[in-house]
Parts: C-alpha cells; sequence; structure tokens
C-alpha cells in the first residue's frame, strides 16, 4: 500500500497517457461538461469559491474518467502542481479503505495533516463508490481539507443518492450521454475541419422553443437562426459525403455514448451495453436498494421496458408473477441509477401517484441492444420511432427541470407525447417519423400555448396556426 500511495502524485506523462487514444495517439476531444468543470477549477484556485467538492456522476463509459483527467491536466498546467490521483478500485484490490488511504497519504507524501496544508492542491478519485465508506470518508475529507480541490467520479445510483450530509458538502455534476453536436465535433476532431457547434445555439434555442409566449413568436424567433443551421448540416455534408441520415443514425443507435465511440462493429457495442446493464445491476444497485431485490427481475422488467414504454404495475405483477411493491422498488432503482429517465403523467398529485408513468432509455442505445438480444440484429421497424423518443427525452430532461416535464396518459381522447409547463399555460409536444398533421395537439382538451411538433424526416420550418413544425434536425441542436 506505501508503494501505491507514493505513485498517486501525477506527472506530465503520466496525464498524457490518459488524454491519448493509446492505439491511435490521437487526443480524446473535451466534453461540453469540461467548460463548466475548468471553471470550477479555476474560480477555487484564483478565489477560493466553493464548490470545491464535486462528484461527476453518470452511465459508465459516458467519460467520466477521462473528464477526469482532462481536469487534471487543466489543473497542473495553470495552477498546481501538486495534483493526486486515486483509483477506488485499485485500492480495493490492494485490501484498503479510502479512508486508511488518506491517513497514510498524509503522513507519507504530505507529511502533515490536511487541516495544516498551507496552500492549495488537488485530489481526484476515480471510482470513488467502490469503497463501502466512500460517502463518510468524503465528508471527513471535506471538512478537513478547506485547501483541497477534490473531484470524484462513481455511479449514478450512489453520487446522486448519497447522504444528506454529504449532499450538502459534494456539488454533483450529471455527465449525460453526448449530445449530437458533442459527437459531431468527437467525429471531425482529427480531420483537417473539426465541426464544432454554433455558438450560443443551445441556449437560443432553450429559450425560444420552452419560453415563448406564443406559437408567433417562436416562429418568427427561430427565423434568423435557419441560415446558421443549415450551414453546419452543410458542413457536415461535406465532411461526411452527403451521409447526414448515416451519421444521425450512427449517433442515435451506438455513438451517443462516448465509451463506444472508437468501437466499429455494432454488435460489439450491443454486447458491451449488456455488459454494462449486469455491472449496474449486480454493482451498483444492490447497494442502495431498500428491499431485497432478484437481479432476474430487474432483467425482465428492463426488456419489457424495452418493447413498451409505459410502466403498467398490474400488468407486470401479473406476467411475471412479481410483488407490486417490488416492482415500484425497481423502477426506482433504475430511475436512480440513470438506466432510464420516469416521466410521471401531467395532472394533480392524485394522477401523479395512482396513474401509470412511462419509462424511456437514458440513451436509445440501451434500448437497442436490449431490443437485439430479443430480435437479433436488425429490430422490427416500428421501435425505431422509440429510439427517437429516448433522444427527446434525454435532451428535454437535460435542458428543463424535472419538475415541469410530463407526459399526458387522459383516456378516450388524443394526447400529445409530452407536454412542458413553462410560463402561465404549457407547452405540448408531438414527435413521430411521419408527422404531417397537427390535428393531435389540436384537439387536446387542455388549454396549452402553442405546440411543437418534432419532424423527424422533415427539415422545413413551419407554422399552422398554434403549433410550430421543427425539423428534428433543430432539436438536435440543443
Amino acid at each position: 500500500m506505501e508503494n501505491y500511495i507514493k505513485h498517486t502524485k501525477v506527472s506530465p506523462a503520466t496525464i498524457n497517457s490518459r488524454l491519448i487514444h493509446p492505439i491511435t495517439g490521437q487526443k480524446y476531444p473535451n466534453r461540453m461538461a469540461f467548460v463548466l468543470l475548468r471553471k470550477y477549477a479555476k474560480d477555487f484556485f484564483t478565489e477560493g469559491a466553493e464548490p470545491r467538492m464535486i462528484g461527476l456522476a453518470g452511465l459508465r463509459g459516458v467519460g467520466k474518467t477521462t473528464l477526469l483527467w482532462q481536469i487534471a491536466h487543466f489543473i497542473y498546467e495553470n495552477h498546481t502542481k501538486n495534483v493526486f490521483f486515486f483509483n477506488v478500485n485499485a485500492i480495493r484490490n490492494l485490501s484498503g479503505s479510502l479512508f486508511e488511504v488518506l491517513e497514510l497519504f498524509q503522513k507519507e507524501v504530505l507529511g502533515k495533516r490536511f487541516s495544516e496544508i498551507a496552500e492549495p492542491i488537488a485530489l481526484l478519485f476515480d471510482e470513488v463508490h467502490d469503497d463501502t465508506e466512500w460517502a463518510n470518508t468524503l465528508k471527513i475529507l471535506y471538512d478537513e481539507a478547506r485547501w483541497c480541490f477534490i473531484l470524484a467520479t462513481g455511479s449514478s445510483a450512489l453520487l446522486l443518492n448519497s447522504t444528506a450530509d454529504l449532499a450538502r458538502r459534494m456539488h454533483i455534476e450529471k455527465i449525460f450521454p453526448f449530445k449530437f453536436t458533442e459527437f459531431i465535433t468527437a467525429k471531425t476532431f482529427h480531420s483537417n475541419n473539426t465541426i464544432f457547434p454554433i455558438k450560443g445555439i443551445m441556449s437560443e434555442l432553450r429559450q425560444i422553443l420552452f419560453f415563448s409566449e406564443t406559437s408567433q413568436e417562436l416562429f418568427s424567433k427561430l427565423q434568423p437562426l435557419q441560415n446558421p443551421i443549415q450551414n453546419y448540416w452543410d458542413e457536415i455534408a461535406l465532411q461526411s459525403g452527403n451521409k447526414n441520415t448515416e451519421w444521425t443514425n450512427e449517433y442515435i443507435s451506438y455513438h451517443n455514448i462516448p465509451g463506444f465511440l472508437s468501437f466499429k462493429d455494432k454488435y460489439l457495442i450491443n454486447d458491451s451495453i449488456i455488459e454494462l446493464f449486469k455491472r449496474v445491476i449486480q454493482e451498483d444497485i444492490p447497494k442502495i436498494a431498500k428491499l431485497e431485490i432478484n437481479t432476474i427481475h430487474i432483467e425482465k422488467i428492463l426488456y419489457r421496458l424495452a418493447a413498451s414504454d409505459e410502466i403498467n404495475v398490474e400488468s407486470l405483477s401479473a406476467t411475471f408473477g412479481i410483488k407490486k411493491d417490488e416492482i415500484f422498488e425497481i423502477i426506482d432503482l433504475l430511475n436512480k441509477a440513470e438506466l432510464i429517465n420516469v416521466l410521471l403523467p401531467f395532472g394533480g398529485i392524485d394522477s401523479k401517484l395512482n396513474k401509470a408513468r412511462k419509462a424511456f432509455f437514458m440513451s436509445p442505445s440501451l434500448r437497442r441492444a436490449l431490443l437485439s438480444v430479443l430480435y437479433g440484429g436488425e429490430i422490427p421497424s416500428n421501435y425505431r420511432s422509440k429510439l427517437y423518443e429516448d433522444i427527446l427525452v434525454l435532451y428535454l430532461k437535460r435542458v428543463i427541470p424535472n419538475s415541469v416535464l410530463s407526459y399526458s396518459s387522459e383516456s378516450k381522447q388524443v394526447n400529445p407525447d409530452f407536454i412542458v409547463e413553462t410560463r402561465e399555460k404549457p407547452i405540448l409536444i408531438e414527435s413521430g417519423l411521419t408527422k404531417r398533421s397537427s390535428r393531435q395537439i389540436k384537439k387536446y382538451k387542455v388549454d396549452f400555448r402553442y405546440g411543437l411538433i418534432i419532424s423527424f424526416n422533415s427539415n422545413e420550418l413551419t407554422i399552422d396556426e398554434n403549433v410550430v413544425f421543427v425539423p428534428f434536425s433543430w432539436f438536435l441542436l440543443l
């Protein structure tokens, strides 16, 4: 253990080895989250500002460890050479605990207690959840090490559901799968002309789409964006050899999770995702489960959700012979582990408590991998729209609060896919591969501000009274 402790201080060679692909020798591009993490680091080292302990939570494979090393590089080059890296999985394999390692680290490396440090240092922890007492150890560390900038990666299930005491100390940054613009940047990063996102487009689209007062205001504000958006897609067409649709489908089906970007074999990606499911189910979920859960039951429910997004507890219980309490617990655990995004029905508290919920996958690649087990290499065409809906919900949950996003569950009437409750009246959102009519929105019996129809197979921005047709290619730039 002492030998491990003495090698925790990072060097330029160590950092560079983690920022460059070992085979191609090419540098990994920065995620958009890097900009915010860099700001946190800069603010701490120049002004002593909070947050000074940050947790990176997200799916396995979304790039948390790479982000950790990219921030290590920034800190090393700009603020301090005293940057220390701890692989908590390795510590566990050495039969040690994180607390024991930090005690030994203070004695053997620092030569003093954390409370006695007189200049800032950085402590980076990868897979911190692998230590059973990680939350209490980091709580103690935060209270004692006031000169330390602390960055930790971990399981969403654990970091996002940590103790109240730690939650007051640790700021959690959720690391999502790739946005489409990040995928395009990564895909073209080593070409002669890297395609970067249009500056400011995300915040502008977010404001216009979800906070306009009327459909006419929304439509008129979108008009000036047509040329820059078209130029962006023209650039993609130029680099892809007019394979825009292929690149979009590649993103949706396989390469929205950064860790799989270098995988060319789609079957290998599916196999790797199934293995990802197993690790989350067997390693992460048991650590936060309130009930004793049968892992086979979790797998059965996941496969059912892949084929149908509605969570009908009565039906699931009858089909699989699983108790209702266990089904509720499984859905809650899958949501906490960020394998799925659960939407509540639109309406009052009674509707949210008593009506069925809907589940969408955090990444459409997760759904596709599960469907590939059921249907083989080519999934049925009727499931294609489900992959698009996963992307829509992922985008919506990233740019607007959970509390204002729901779906409509009214019986005996046509319903939109999603409802966004901003300003005085809600927005209705409908999506589809072949949507040409606004009928489904106009007939909805709720007073709404305007409707959005996300058109997957159209690149034309149009308006029909209080409903605006927005191309999916525009929505992807959010």
